[in-house]
């Protein structure tokens, strides 16, 4: 069975109104301080994830 994530579908314009410009996204919405304090903290999530990954595997074998 496969569900559709309704915030992954863009949503329908209304018939009848002239096409516009979809809203920007959230990533565009912040300053570069912001996504340069995100990307930071998604590198060393990554980097957690990567270091901590063989060890955990080495116990399935």
């Amino acid at each position: 069975m496969q569900l559709n994530l309704a915030f992954l579908d863009p949503p329908q314009p209304p018939s009848g109104s002239a096409l516009t410009s979809p809203p920007p996204a959230a990533w565009e919405q912040l300053d570069e301080a912001a996504r340069i304090a995100a990307l930071g903290v998604l590198a060393r999530l990554i980097a957690r994830m990567l270091v901590d990954a063989p060890a955990k595997e080495k116990g399935h074998e």
